[in-house]
């Protein structure tokens, strides 16, 4: 119960990791490589020496220090003996002074163990790259900015996640509208027939990921979303030799809201994909019904890094399995105002001279030029910021609706009432009714 598992290299005694480049244990200090079936089987064998050894040092209560309550608040390091402070959250960790990589499998007891693992496929040295790649062409960035970056203080973590499926029936209502036109008389005319749309539909939901650890940021991690989930392996703590880990620490009940809010929206983008035919569509009521909920607990693979720059603190995540790269960077202001003003005096060159060749202007061109650059100008900064900051909250799960399972029902389209209306918005006759 108290045991801290550490895997050492049979050939030299190093710490062993497991490399998601090669998907084996690899040993840093001689390079040396062995399935995890032979690092299982070397631990099991060093256990059993120790076992039958009058020279053992520590037994495995001694290792995970708990207080007067049984609770865990921290262990000793298995190499230098040091002792770290650690909760009860705390799966796989790393001593600071020795970096020898430490396994806690009581941390994944009862129902803390996992449902399923996604190893690393994505080695450090392919993070870091991605990182540097990151920074290349953002044309806002600070040039004092990956000076000293402190790149290799990346860390690869595996992040506690609960993953939700689901059965989504129901139905949306929207009030519509279809339009006609016509001039008579010098007049425009316009009339409008209102129809109540319905539309419901039944589909499947499997395995949206929800955040289940409080330090990590939620939107960070929907950013680095979506994981081939087909490639989860079962738990195993081998796989996180070489990685920092913490169990979750939020309910499956309190992440679960979260999950039925992406349902709800994506149910919905897919209902209203159905309307068509009408010039107006606005949602009135929404009636849906979430059933056969199903929750698995699985542990995903993600690189963090952290830095401040300027007084503020960046964070970044790379996507463990697949090398998707979200973070924020920081924004020169200087740059900022210089790619303002080149957009803006561009396009305001560009207008002008459309202008003196295709068109005359009752308002004077230069006016008209210069309020169309700025508008330019801004949107062109705006675009230059957002590329700043990959990080977006996911509204929906549409990477997570099984296309196979839609049925949508029969459309209804009641036609409500029609009204008519000649320019400036005045009604022609009264609304008739159906």
């Amino acid at each position: 119960m108290g045991d801290v598992l550490n895997f050492k290299c049979p050939c030299c005694g190093a710490a062993l990791s497991f490399s998601g480049k090669t998907g084996e244990m690899t040993c840093e200090y001689c390079d040396a490589s062995f399935t995890m079936e032979q690092a299982m089987a070397a631990q099991e064998a060093e256990k059993e020496d120790a076992a039958s050894s009058d020279m053992t040092w520590t037994t495995p209560e001694q290792l995970v220090i708990n207080d007067e309550n049984g609770k865990m608040t921290g262990y000793k390091c298995p190499s230098c003996k040091a002792e770290m402070v650690a909760d009860e959250n705390t799966a796989a960790t790393e001593c600071p002074y020795c970096g020898n990589q430490a396994i806690i499998p009581q941390a994944f007891e009862g129902m803390y163990r996992p449902d399923l693992v996604i190893p690393f496929a994505v080695d450090k040295e392919e993070a870091k790259s991605k990182l540097n790649e990151f920074t290349k062409g953002k044309k806002l960035l600070p040039k004092t900015f990956t000076e000293g970056n402190r790149i290799e203080e990346i860390t690869g973590m595996y992040v506690p996640f609960w993953l939700y499926s689901c059965h989504a029936s129901g139905s949306v209502s929207y009030d519509g509208v279809k339009s006609k036109s016509w001039d008579e008389n010098g007049v425009k005319y316009v009339k409008k027939d209102h129809y109540r749309i319905t539309r419901s539909g039944d589909m499947d939901f499997e395995r949206i990921p929800v955040d289940a650890a409080t330090q990590m940021d939620d939107a960070t991690m929907e950013s680095l979303e979506p994981y081939d989930l087909s490639k989860g392996v079962e738990y195993n703590a081998a796989y996180f030799s070489g990685y920092l880990a913490n169990r979750y620490d939020v309910e499956e009940k309190d992440a679960q809201p979260r999950a039925n809010e992406r349902v709800t929206n994506t149910f919905k983008e897919r209902i209203r994909s159905t309307v068509s035919g009408f010039e107006e569509v606005q949602e009135r009521t929404e009636s849906i019904k979430l059933t056969k909920a199903k929750a698995e607990y699985a542990m995903l693979p993600v690189w963090m890094m952290t830095t401040k720059y300027d007084g503020e603190t960046y964070t970044f995540g790379i996507n463990g399995q697949t090398g998707k790269m979200v973070g924020a960077l920081p924004i020169d202001k200087g740059l900022a105002n210089k790619h303002f003003a080149i957009g803006t005096i561009v396009c305001f060159v560009v207008v002008q001279i459309l202008i003196a060749l295709f068109a005359s202007f009752t308002v004077p061109a230069e006016i008209f030029a210069l309020v169309v650059s700025l508008i330019v100008g801004l949107i062109y900064v705006s675009g230059l910021k957002r590329a700043m900051n990959t990080v977006r909250a996911q509204h929906g799960a549409r990477s997570y609706l099984r296309d196979d399972t839609i049925k949508m029902g029969a459309p209804v389209d009641r036609f409500t009432y029609t009204k008519t209306e000649a320019s400036g918005g005045q009604p022609v006759n009264r609304a008739q009714a159906k």
